[in-house]
């Protein structure tokens, strides 16, 4: 699925977050956001998954403009978008079969989705998901009883099993080891393929943007500050893109932000 934005602003609170924003992914192609902490990454990608609407410019997804459509129309384009979240929505209570399944909601009636809350039925498919991240043992677990890293490998297996034409990651590894973000960045990267997606991710480690793709778009105070191929991202560009700003990038190979113990898995 397309994605383009064109001269796309956002401002919010009375705070301009987002200037002048352009650029724009073919259908199929994986590309990485990086920038320093409070560039306007996270609003980037909450327009892109039209949880917020743009002040000026255009959101094109797939051929469409989100606010122009029909209430019908925008329900099925979302059914079609995914997103992984840093911290994921999940209710405390909420068994993490349920919320996994509720990645699929958005294709169904009312009535389907609210039967599928309450006693899921592709029960098998969501345990595969949460196979492929690795805690398929936490099918029933309520999703209160998870650490951080476990919560957010339930994000990650709701995008898995919603299959979504365009999927949207912010900081989905964040919570996680080396390892397992290492694992994860490539199990989603490889599921876009596979399927012929689009893939935008937000992502702290520079060093995981540069390993798993090829196109990285760096981000700083709101603006585009480059959209270039991985070879054409060098050590002076990614100095200048996080100049002044102390401790908000991760250069070191693969590493993960220090966590406490039990939010690290």
């Amino acid at each position: 699925m397309r994605l383009a934005f064109e001269s796309v602003s956002l401002t919010l609170s009375g705070r301009p977050v987002l200037s002048g924003v352009d650029f724009t992914l073919d259908a199929g192609e994986q590309a990485a956001l990086i920038g320093p902490s409070g560039a306007g990454k996270t609003s980037l990608l909450m327009l892109a998954n039209t949880v917020l609407r743009p002040d000026a410019g255009t959101v094109t997804i797939g051929s469409a403009n989100p606010w122009a459509l029909s209430r019908g129309e925008l329900k099925a384009l979302r059914g079609s978008i995914g997103t992984v979240y840093q911290h994921p929505p999940l209710p405390a209570r909420q068994r993490v079969v349920q919320a996994v399944s509720a990645g699929r909601l958005a294709r169904q009636s009312r009535l389907a989705a609210l039967a599928s809350l309450i006693s899921p039925r592709d029960v098998e498919g969501v345990e595969a998901a949460l196979a492929r991240v690795g805690i398929a043992d936490k099918l029933w677990s309520h999703c209160d009883a998870l650490s951080g890293g476990q919560l957010q490998r339930v994000g990650v297996a709701r995008a898995l099993y919603q299959a979504p034409s365009l999927l949207l990651a912010d900081e989905p590894v964040s919570a996680l080891d080396p390892r397992l973000a290492e694992h994860t960045v490539q199990l989603l990267a490889d599921d876009a393929k596979s399927r012929g997606a689009t893939l935008l991710m937000s992502l702290h480690s520079v060093e995981l943007a540069l390993a798993h793709f090829p196109r990285l778009i760096g981000v700083r105070a709101g603006r585009i500050a480059f959209d270039l191929p991985r070879e054409a991202v060098g050590d002076a560009l990614l100095a200048e893109l996080y100049a002044g700003e102390e401790g908000s990038a991760d250069l070191s190979p693969i590493a993960a932000p220090l966590l406490p113990r039990g939010e690290r898995c």
